[in-house]
Order: structure tokens, then sequence, then C-alpha cells
């Protein structure tokens, strides 16, 4: 026999996350959630009178309740439903719970009593940027979110087209919008003339261009922006032969190469194949990767964009003087790292009151994990096995609080926890003592039985006796007892 589990309080979102809230008790409401946040929405105003209630995706039924009673819940490992009030809470989002979700409440005649919808959109990084002005530079966060200010109203314009060198992605007249290519991600607000849009991805970067046309079909003002996308940030300090650096795949890095380059007669930044970078003092003579990294000669930095693994490796810098004499040679390894994301915690209660809980992570390189218990460092005196920087701990019995794990490389972080009270356990003595009463207590109830059964035979037979019923014997062999039963006792007579 397991132990019974103890009670898990409240899961805690990711610590790089955030939480927002929504009250989805409006149809068409529409729902916001950070990228590896948490979301609580306001489903109804109360479950506990409900007879029967599905909230679901196009495809998939994630709750399913009646009354007080969870059902089911797909996502239950990240979530939790309060039927006292009727909030449902998600954590560590994904781009998977973007979408459209309908909740169905049935009477107890099981007739639908109400539907509707609502429209969850999870978002990465928020940035944000003011395109009305001519050549604008803006930037977005790989996977996140920006929101860019395209005009100051299109209530009045009488139509408008927004498009990229190839592509129309947004088209409208005054506050109608007829068409837009990239919808089930982004979203246009002709009252402030606002773009948002979510899951940026590097195919968002390039040239976009507005047009404005009056009623006659002229154009009156055109405009454009350049978008660039960003991954994750890292900087290190390549002035120190041999520094190791790191970089976040998709991301960027700083690398400060020199103090400055002002004063170099010649350098070259090299991998064992190819001369990357060459300089003289503030001139750039070429950047074989111009299209993705700059070069700033008054700090010497140097700045790599959309990182891939093919940037993985061991660079050399040269400085050459006036008279061509190499003057200094240092170099860096640069590793590229995914980050990590998505970190999963699955508790699990142990026969004797102990608590096990792993921790993983879907994604990311060379992940390292650490753990908290109420903000402090876990103590021989909390663990029973593991230690703080495995995936896996066993908590002694007794041990309750807020428990966090951090899984982190060298680019990136991301945490996730919750409060939970001790396991309950029912221990081996328990157990033999427990099955040794419900033993003796099915022995206890079977000698009533039969008694209670004899003596109501007993009791049958004389009542019989009483009532006109006559035996007689005859022979053993041949004797056999017949009954005609009347309608009342006094007329029953038995023959043999």
């Amino acid at each position: 026999m397991e132990a019974v589990i103890g009670l898990l309080v409240m899961i805690l979102g990711v610590s790089h996350g955030v939480e927002t809230s929504c009250d989805g008790r409006q149809d068409g409401a529409q729902c916001y959630g950070a990228l590896g946040g948490t979301v609580v929405l306001r489903l109804m105003d109360s479950a506990s009178e409900i007879f029967r209630y599905h909230w679901s995706t196009k495809t998939t039924r994630i709750l399913y309740g009646r009354k007080n009673l969870i059902v089911s819940n797909e996502i239950e490992n990240r979530s939790s439903f309060t039927p006292s009030d009727g909030t449902f809470r998600i954590n560590n989002l994904s781009w998977n719970d973007d979408g459209v979700y309908k909740l169905t409440i049935y009477d107890s005649n099981g007739m639908i009593s109400e539907q509707r919808t609502l429209h969850l959109s999870i978002q990465g990084e928020e940035t944000s940027c003011d395109g009305r002005q001519d050549g604008a530079q803006c930037y977005g966060a790989l996977g996140g979110t920006v929101v860019l200010r395209l005009m100051d109203s299109a209530s009045e314009i009488f139509r408008y087209h927004w498009s990229t060198k190839t592509t129309r992605i947004l088209y409208g007249r005054k506050d109608l919008i007829v068409s837009n290519e990239i919808e089930n991600r982004s979203s246009f607000t002709p009252s402030d003339g606002t773009f948002r849009i979510n899951n940026l991805s590097w195919s968002d970067e390039g040239e976009y261009t507005l047009e404005i046309y009056d009623s006659d079909g002229r154009i009156t003002e055109q405009r454009t922006l350049q978008l660039t996308i960003q991954g994750v940030e890292t900087s290190c300090d390549g002035r120190q032969d041999g520094a190791q650096c790191y970089g976040a795949l998709g991301g960027t890095v700083v690398l400060r190469l020199m103090d400055s380059a002002s004063e170099k007669s010649i350098y070259r930044w090299s991998n064992k194949t190819t001369t990357i970078l060459n300089g003289r003092k503030n001139q750039i003579m070429s950047n074989r990767i111009e299209n993705r990294s700059s070069f700033t000669p008054s700090d010497g930095t140097f700045r790599v964009s959309k990182l891939s693994r093919s940037d993985e490796g061991e660079y050399t810098l040269e400085i050459y003087d006036s008279n061509g004499r190499r003057s200094e040679q240092r170099t860096l390894q640069l590793t590229i790292q995914a980050p990590v994301s998505s970190v999963l915690l699955v508790p699990e209660c142990l026969s004797q009151g102990e608590m096990r809980v792993s921790c993983s992570s879907e994604e990311g390189d060379s992940p390292q994990y650490s753990w908290t218990l109420d903000g402090h460092t876990l103590t021989d005196a909390e663990l029973l096995s593991g230690n703080t920087e495995t995936t896996n701990i066993t908590l002694k019995q007794h041990v309750s609080g807020q428990l966090v794990c951090s899984v982190r490389n060298k680019v990136s972080w991301i945490s996730s926890g919750f409060i939970f009270s001790e396991c309950i356990s029912t221990s081996t003595e328990d157990h033999s003592l427990l099955i040794c009463g419900v033993r003796a207590a099915v022995v206890i109830l079977a000698l009533i039985g039969i008694c209670v059964f004899f003596a109501w035979k007993k009791k049958k037979y004389k009542m019989a006796a009483g009532s006109g019923v006559h035996c007689e014997r005859g022979h053993e062999e041949n004797s056999v007892m017949m009954v005609e039963v009347r309608s009342s006792a006094s007329e029953l007579y038995s023959n043999v």
C-alpha cells in the first residue's frame, strides 16, 4: 500500500516569466500570458452549483468537472482549478498554449445552458517602437513580441498597406482590417495605429513600408521601418589570451577584442580557416559576416548576431605595428549553447512520508541544477538522498515549504517551484495492524451472520408449526414433502 499524497498547495510560475490574469467570463475575452510564465483565468463565478462543465480547445478537452469535483485535467502537471471561484491557473506557458478555448456548461438534464470562448495569446519578451518616423530602427526579441506604432490612428485613413519587399502584411480601410497575413500571431488596433506581433522569428526581420492612400487612390504618405530580431545576448572580455566565451544559439554575443582599434595600424580576427575581420585603425577594411555583425573601433567590441553552431570554435586576434611586424597575438574559444527552458517539476510521496522530486528542462545544452527550500540551500537535515546539484532529490519526513529548482547554463537561467506540506504516510507497522483489524472484523461479522441465520431458521420453523403445517415422516427412502399454499395460514396442508 502506497503513501497518501501530501497536499500540494500552489504551483509557482517560472521565475523569469511573469504572472498575468484575465477575466474570461465574457464571451470572446482576449487574454495574454507571458512565455514561460503563469496566467490565471477566471472562467466562471463558481463551479459549485454547475452540474457539468467542459473547457476545451478545438481538439482537446482540457478541463472536465461536476460541481466541486474535477473529473479530469489534461495539464494537471502544470495547472490547477479552483471550483469555489472558477479560476484556472496555468504555469510554464508555451507557444502551444496559444489559441481559442471554449467553456461549455450543462444543466442536470444534459442541455447546454452556457457557452463562451476566450482567446489566449502567448507573448515572449515584449519591446515597443515608434515607427511613425520614416526610417525608424526597431528591435524585437527572438520568440518575443514587438508593438509597432505605425500611425496616430487609422480611423480617418481611407486605405493603407503595410508590406515587406515581397508581401503585403496588413491591408485596411479606416477601422476595417481587410486582411492580415500573420493574423494567427498578430493584431492591429486601428484606433491608435499599433501593430502587435507575437512569437517573433528571424523571418520577421527586414524592411517594412507603410503606404497611405486618399479616397482618389493617390499615395499621401509613405515611410519605412527596419525591424531587427535579437536573440539572447551575452558578452565576453576577450582581451586576455585563451578567454572562454559563450553565446546563445540564435542569440547575440558581444566580444571585447581590444581596448581600442583607433591606434592599431593593422588588425585581423580569424578562425582557423577564414579572416573574419580586417581593419586599419578606425577603418574596417573587410568583415566576412557584416550581414549579422558590427565592429566598433572606438572600444574594440565585435557584435555577432544570429549565432549558429558553425560559429563555435577558436578565434585568433593578430595586431601589427606600422612596420608590419606582429606586436600582439591572442586567442579566444567561443562555445555556442542552446538556452534552457520549460522547467518541469514532478513530486512523488513515498511510503514512509518522504517526498521525491525530479526536475528537468526540455531544452538547453549542459544544464546545471540547484535547489532551494524557502530561499536557502537544502541541508543534510532536509535531504534523504541526492544533493543540491542533481536532477532528483528525496526530502525527509516532515519537511515542507517552498521548494524551487533552478536550471542554468552559461547563457541562460530559469527556475520553477511549488509550495507543499509534508507527505502523509502510513507505515508498514500501521499497515499490518490495519490488515489484522480488517481480518478480525470479517471473522466477527461472519460469526454474527451465522448466528442470525440459525436463529431466523428456528423462528421460522416455530411459526410454521403453530400455523398448521404438519409433517409426518413415512419411509425415509420414499418420503417427499409437498406444501400447498392457500390464502391464509389456516389453510395450509401437507401430505406425505
